[in-house]
């Protein structure tokens, strides 16, 4: 059973937001993860995810019936494994639950673990970091990492269903009001504050949301919180 939290110990865990690497470590490793690449071939979306890598930041432990948000965010680097490794790396300070992109998924924390990820939505979040970058356009994400999209999509389908969270964007008004349902990184900054803007304005939220409906028709598993 998750440890009792006081509102205190909450609101301290949403004031954490995760720090993205400096470009010479993030580029260290994604090459450290282009190198085992080879040892991994394309998984389909629905593959039980990786568990190589086990983040080192986390603020304890909750109930699952505080999961009432999937949260999306973009790595900043061109792997999961990459994003994944340096959640591992006793020098990161950011954490999310799964790591994906176009051939695989890593989890990093336990869905009762609290990520180091975006302000105001670590306790109440279940952080999905998708390989890419905030700066890329809708064709980039849409078009050529298409399957990075599915996977999150899938795995966002997945705990929508597991944890009752509706299909629907919540943008930041709502996030300040409580609602339940699927937002990104920028949306918590504009709500509570910080300075990321993944997964960025060209990511297709509008695909994503039909992809994570179409995937939620086809998943049996049973609502556990």
């Amino acid at each position: 059973m998750a440890d009792e939290m006081t509102p205190e110990e909450i609101a301290a865990a949403d004031e954490i937001e995760a720090d993205h690497p400096p470009l010479l470590i993030l580029e260290e490793h994604e090459s450290a993860a282009r190198g085992l690449m080879g040892l991994v071939t394309s998984q389909p979306v629905a593959a039980t995810c990786d568990t190589t890598y086990e983040a080192k930041r986390t603020s304890g432990t909750r109930p699952l019936s505080a999961i009432t948000l999937i949260v999306m965010h973009s790595t900043e680097g061109s792997t999961a494994r990459g994003a994944a490794s340096w959640f591992a790396n006793p020098k990161s300070k950011g954490s999310a639950h799964l790591c994906v992109d176009d051939n695989i998924c890593f989890r990093t924390l336990k869905d009762t673990q609290i990520p180091w990820g975006a302000k105001g939505t670590n306790y109440s979040g279940f952080h999905i970091e998708q390989a890419g970058y905030a700066k890329w356009t809708s064709y980039i994400w849409s078009k050529t990492h298409r399957n990075t999209l599915n996977r999150a999509a899938f795995k966002t389908a997945l705990h929508c269903k597991r944890y009752g969270i509706p299909v629907r964007w919540v943008a930041a008004g709502g996030l300040r009001l409580g609602v339940s349902g699927i937002t990104s990184h920028n949306e918590c900054s504009k709500a509570f504050g910080g300075t990321h803007w993944d997964p960025g304005s060209g990511w297709p939220r509008v695909l994503f949301l039909t992809l994570v409906r179409g995937y939620l028709l086809k998943i049996k598993v049973r609502k556990i919180a």
